[in-house]
């Protein structure tokens, strides 16, 4: 017996809600790093010249069960603006080693080390904090990328990081910061630390004006 457009219609209904009935139990696990704070670290890495250079990736990952590697990195500014890019992503582990941390040593021009898991904690919440006190908020992914760390304690940390350069903070800007942009920050810095209380240089055709 044919059925009847209206009853077609209910049928189609019914499928599409089932499949965003999936999407909704599929989505939090894949997207939120909160869901994975239960496994184990596999590593904490930060190049070796985050200090020298003032920015660099911060990247915390877990092991789960199958091999896979959960992962959150963060574009990290310890002279200035704290975290400027966030994100987090479970890969198989053969794609963080050869594509992800690959991509990270691009050029052999960095090298980066491992950190305790502590430290790699006290130093994001520390340049979020003094980010934070000259007028500059983390990245909107911040939040849900720094939810991979769990109850991690930073206070056990022995290092003490020192953010700033010179101590002052020091702005260079960078190649996807607009004119406008750079000038906001330069207001920023002016209304916090006064013309003489932090250092600049702004990049513009490859010159450099202080």
């Amino acid at each position: 017996m044919a059925i009847s457009a209206q009853q077609r219609q209910k049928k189609l209904a019914k499928k599409k809600q089932k499949r965003k009935d999936v999407v909704r139990k599929v989505t939090p696990s894949m997207k939120k790093a909160k869901a994975y704070v239960g496994y184990p670290i596999h590593e904490c890495l930060i190049p070796n010249d985050l200090f020298t250079t003032g920015i660099g990736e911060l990247v915390v990952t877990r092991r789960l069960p199958n091999g896979d590697i959960a992962m959150s990195a963060f574009v990290t500014d310890v002279f200035c603006l704290g975290v400027k890019d966030a994100m987090f992503m479970v890969m198989p582990e053969s794609e963080y080693e050869y594509k992800i941390k690959d991509r990270m040593f691009a050029g052999g021009e960095r090298n980066f080390e491992k950190l305790h898991q502590s430290c790699a904690k006290k130093l994001l919440d520390g340049v979020v904090d003094y980010a934070k006190d000259l007028g500059f908020n983390p990245h909107p992914d911040y939040k849900n990328a720094n939810e991979l760390f769990g109850t991690i304690d930073a206070s056990v940390c022995p290092v003490k990081y020192i953010y700033g350069r010179d101590g002052k903070p020091f702005y260079m800007n960078g190649p996807y910061e607009s004119p406008a942009e750079s000038q906001r920050i330069i207001n920023t810095l002016t209304n916090k630390c006064g013309a003489d209380g932090f250092h600049t240089i702004i990049r513009f055709d490859d010159e450099d004006f202080m």
